[in-house]
């Protein structure tokens, strides 16, 4: 029987509230290693933006409070400007602190530029929750599966904003658990009943509700002074919530107008018709927004015109002095107006954006001034263009390029590398939508530069359905150009998308039409281009001799024009598909030969790749102990560089070696290792490395292991 103190001694116990991991264990002998990814892991999603101005509504409070009592999304809906958006975000936020994170995306129902097709809120969900850009499917139907998966069991609030249809909602619906579903739109939305969706329709506030909205506006002593006139202004305003705004903005930044003067005008305004109506009476949203608009100066008024023409979802400073024509102190002090009188709303990182109902009358007023229209976007294009040849350059300064803009001078915008993708990324949906206008009014080389430009960060972040989009796009404007050769770099970029979709006859089909052009167009370069894009698909297909053929034709190519980095590169294609082919001396002598090109110092992960690249070649030559030594080196520098994928190839190859040498105890931890970073990068060879381990001695019989990897299809240029 043990003592008191021997049991105290004994006792194994966790206390408090614990945060992630925890281990317990009664006795332990021998050494303790714990393995964790090397990555920190990412904040809990907290994507709620502020509620804004809020009055009123404590009925509507309690109701929704009633209808979260039940699984199944909460549904608010109700007319444009009413209010919906700004009485979820105010419930959502006193409730936050019982869910583990907050999801927000607006799927742009209403924005007059087509609703958010269903991989964008999924991706940016899938990404927030912390899928690696590697591990998110192409399909929407996928991203879905995949968004399920990552949610089910947890507590998380999901708001989608702006919803035009249950269809659009639907596949972002998280999986099985306590998650709460929030969603707003101006339609109701009857199909999500089968969702098991609520629902509540706000109205407009009704007169206390307004009454107090204003209040906060412009204060108590304005409202005592001239209550009957207030009652006659938030009843011309229909109560709703938008419009009360717009008109209280105004007499906030005018303290000597009396109340009257703005229900005389409101007044005046309200015999227009409008399409929009509010709930009560037959004042329009547009009236509301007239006055607005009719009040300001002739600065402003001219901005807000042009802001009109933007086609994206928002837009920083830089972006609207581009549109506006000034510098862009001149441009952020006229924001800061159209702020003011409610007209734009600005959001984090001095970023502006319109409420949908604002652009559209903002739009309406840019197509009374078409000459100056049309001049402003061609402005705007031009901006977006050159800082996008910019961002190109600055991550990718070695890569050949196609376009005029790319022989000005280089500029600093963008101080590191990091900068400039982020860039990229952020504006993603400004490009696309500028590059959809640019091709519609007829600017075509606009169009397919926007595209050639934004290759760097299709390359690093796989955003692959709006990588398709916008090189069909390219591919399209460029042949309203007559550019044979534009178009063929629109087919190359297409190619590798579909190389890295693994749709080989797809890629095939794009590089061969692109071959075509390049040739008759004389361009040599772009010949080179298709010409290793078929190359690859070759290998990846199971024809190595063929490859080889195509790898020496571009190489060919590289050595006329003098370009010794393209030459090592298709020197590394050569050599991998010599290896495949079994001519194994002269694939260890081109490989050697690359190595001595990609200098470890200077070009440390296309070092690292090629050692990978000897290391297969020799494996397959039998070379067991040299080719462990140039797999151990390429593991050596990708760690060096943080390149995981480069690093979990070696590993996997190194357990092969030991597989061959009939070695399971050196093999499964190389294993191990490697699975661990294909995990973390939610890589398709995860399943084919758990498929080996289970196959080890001591583990359950699995699946067949997979083919041993050809040419990565990440390695072909556009």
């Amino acid at each position: 029987m043990q003592s008191p103190d021997e049991r105290d001694r004994w006792t194994n116990e966790l206390t408090g509230r614990i945060a992630g991991s925890s281990v317990q264990a009664g006795s332990i002998a021998g050494g303790v290693h714990i393995t964790a990814p090397g990555a920190p892991a990412l904040p809990a999603p907290a994507q709620l933006p502020p509620s804004g101005l809020f009055a009123n509504r404590r009925s509507e409070l309690r109701q929704l409070a009633a209808l979260a009592e039940r699984p199944g999304p909460v549904v608010l809906t109700g007319p444009g400007g009413v209010g919906k958006t700004t009485l979820a975000l105010r419930w959502l936020h006193e409730i936050k602190d019982g869910y583990e994170g907050q999801l927000f995306i607006d799927l742009r129902g209403f924005s007059g530029t087509g609703p958010l097709p269903p991989d964008e809120p999924l991706e940016r969900f899938l990404r927030a929750l912390g899928a690696a850009p590697e591990s998110i499917p192409a399909a929407a139907e996928e991203q879905s599966a995949l968004f399920r998966s990552m949610t089910t069991g947890r507590r998380l609030v999901v708001m989608l904003d702006n919803a035009v249809s249950a269809a659009q909602v639907r596949p972002l619906l998280p999986g099985a658990g306590p998650s709460l579903v929030v969603v707003t739109s101006r339609h109701r939305l009857t199909g999500l009943v089968v969702d098991g969706a609520r629902f509540l329709d706000v109205a407009p506030l009704g007169e206390p509700g307004a009454l107090e909205l204003l209040e906060r506006l412009i204060g108590a002593e304005r409202i005592g002074a001239e209550r009957d006139h207030a009652r006659s202004l938030v009843e011309l305003c229909g109560t709703l919530p938008l419009a009360v705004c717009a008109s209280g903005a105004r007499l906030a930044a005018r303290r000597r107008w009396p109340i009257a003067r703005a229900v005389a005008e409101l007044g005046d305004e309200a015999r227009r018709l409008s399409a929009l109506r509010t709930g009560e009476g037959d004042i329009s949203v547009s009236a509301v927004f007239n006055t607005s608009y009719q009040a300001l100066g002739e600065e402003e008024a001219a901005a807000y015109r042009l802001l009109g023409v933007h086609p994206g979802p928002d837009l920083g400073v830089a972006a609207a002095a581009a549109l506006i024509g000034t510098d862009e102190e001149h441009a952020a002090r006229v924001l800061d107006g159209l702020v003011d009188a409610s007209l734009l709303l600005e959001g984090p990182g001095d970023r502006y954006h319109f409420h949908d109902l604002v652009r559209l009358h903002a739009r309406d007023a840019s197509r009374a001034a078409e000459p100056e229209r049309g001049a402003a976007f061609e402005r705007l294009a031009g901006w977006y263009l050159a800082t996008a040849v910019a961002a190109d350059l600055t991550l990718m300064p070695g890569r050949w390029h196609l376009g005029e803009r790319y022989a000005a001078p280089p500029d600093d915008r963008f101080p590191s590398r990091g900068a400039a993708l982020e860039w990229l990324d952020r504006e993603r949906p400004n490009l696309a939508a500028v590059a959809r206008e640019a091709h519609a009014t007829g600017l075509h080389a606009v169009a397919w530069q926007l595209a050639e430009a934004m290759w760097p960060l299709f390359l690093q972040r796989k955003h692959y359905a709006s990588w398709i989009r916008m090189y069909e796009l390219g591919r399209a404007a460029a042949g309203s150009c007559g550019d044979p050769r534009a178009e063929a770099r629109m087919l190359e970029g297409l190619g590798v998308a579909h190389l890295n979709l693994q749709d080989f006859g797809a890629a095939t089909g794009h590089y061969e039409t692109a071959l075509a052009l390049e040739r008759e167009s004389g361009h040599r370069l772009g010949e080179a281009s298709a010409l290793e894009g078929l190359g690859v698909a070759a290998l990846a297909t199971g024809a190595p001799s063929r490859a080889v053929e195509l790898f020496a034709l571009a190489r060919d190519v590289h050595v006329s024009l003098g370009r010794p980095r393209g030459i090592a590169l298709m020197d590394r294609h050569i050599g991998e598909a010599l290896s495949m082919a079994g001519r194994h001396d002269e694939a260890d002598a081109t490989l050697a030969g690359v190595l001595e090109q990609f200098p470890r110092r200077d070009e440390p992960y296309h070092h690292a790749r090629t050692l990978t690249c000897l290391g297969e070649a020799r494996l397959r030559a039998g070379r067991l102990d040299e080719a462990a030594a140039a797999l151990r080196e390429s593991l050596a520098v990708a760690r060096e560089t943080d390149a995981p994928h480069v690093a979990a190839g070696a590993l996997r190859e190194l357990a092969r070696i030991a597989e061959r040498r009939g070695d399971p105890a050196a093999e499964r931890p190389l294993l191990e290792q490697a699975l661990a970073l294909y995990a973390d990068l939610g890589s398709p060879q995860a399943a084919q490395v758990s498929e080996r381990l289970a196959e080890l001695p001591g583990a359950p019989p699995g699946e067949p292991p997979g083919e041993p990897p050809g040419a990565s299809p990440g390695d072909a240029a556009p």
